[in-house]
């Protein structure tokens, strides 16, 4: 998908427009019809077919196909009358554009591919104790994904913001965006912690009756969820360096977070401490990239504050 080397205000219009129709309405009701046909897809293809897990695999892999033929079909329809387009004419290498818009989004590569490789070393150690407590932590990170979820939800869906408004140079705007947003991620994933450390118990049995599963499930989830507001602390840094262009910090965040220092956490507190260290390593990282994350905005936040005030 291209955007066209326009700069007149008809393209800005239009480029509103897309991103309205295709942000809001179109977006919403894609991801509405996604999820109901991927629950009857599951449903169809496990107990239907007989396909167990391969079939969930199998149902998720004709929604996600579906969700995406629906948005190639909307943006080609209305290729016409927008900046967006995807004749490779339209493809430029002007304002380095390219370069910009891969290294803007390879922390966000990076960080989906290192979770990845942090959860296989994370059930390869855990697979050597035995079969319940690989339940117990699977079921954990299951819960965990929520929070991780919530806190990529508000941190991206504020980076537009922060990067329009970084680009205008309305610096007040932007901070205030930005406190808002650090306000309202702190509020969710304290209540989310609260919830999931003292529910642990009933929500782990929710996904299965074994005892000695749950017991190590609650376990296990009440050492992850205390990293609710770590994460949303970290997920708001990176994204708010990604949306004025900055490249190093969030890389160095990403790679920080997963991968950098959980896995060898993991291996060095397994051999200390057994199971329990194994997963006390996600706090020990995300608490650990929170404070090097706000070591790196505090400079960032006093040249914007400057910068307000010079405008003032």
């Amino acid at each position: 998908m291209i955007l066209r080397d326009g700069k007149n205000d008809a393209s800005h219009r239009n480029c509103s427009k897309i991103k309205e129709d295709v942000t809001e309405f179109n977006r919403l009701k894609a991801a509405k019809f996604n999820r109901g046909q991927l629950d009857k897809r599951n449903s169809f293809f496990i107990f239907g077919f007989k396909l167990e897990i391969a079939g969930a695999a199998i149902a998720t892999m004709l929604s996600n196909l579906c969700a995406t033929i629906y948005f190639v079909a909307l943006i080609y329809r209305k290729c016409n009358t927008t900046v967006i387009s995807f004749n490779p004419k339209h493809y430029t290498f002007k304002l380095r554009i390219p370069f910009e818009v891969f290294f803007v989004g390879l922390p966000s590569w990076l960080m989906n591919l290192m979770g990845v490789f942090s959860n296989i070393v994370l059930n390869i150690l855990i697979a050597s104790y035995c079969n319940e407590a690989a339940a117990g932590i699977g079921i954990a990170k299951k819960i965990d994904v929520l929070a991780f979820a919530i806190a990529t939800g508000i941190s991206q869906g504020v980076l537009p913001l922060i990067g329009y408004n970084y680009a205008a140079r309305n610096y007040q705007r932007m901070r205030a965006a930005i406190k808002t947003t650090f306000a309202l991620s702190l509020l969710v994933a304290g209540a989310e912690t609260v919830l999931l450390f003292t529910c642990a118990g009933p929500i782990v049995r929710a996904f299965i009756a074994d005892a000695t599963t749950v017991r190590y499930g609650q376990m296990f989830q009440r050492i992850i969820c205390i990293t609710g507001p770590c994460i949303s602390v970290a997920m708001i840094f990176i994204t708010i360096f990604q949306s004025v262009g900055k490249k190093i910090q969030p890389l160095f965040l990403s790679l920080l977070r997963k991968g950098g220092q959980d896995v060898p956490a993991m291996i060095l507190l397994n051999h200390l401490f057994g199971i329990n260290g194994i997963t006390w390593a996600t706090p020990i990282a995300d608490f650990s990239a929170m404070v090097i994350a706000i070591i790196f905005f505090i400079p960032f936040w006093k040249k914007q504050k400057g910068a307000v005030a010079e405008f003032e």
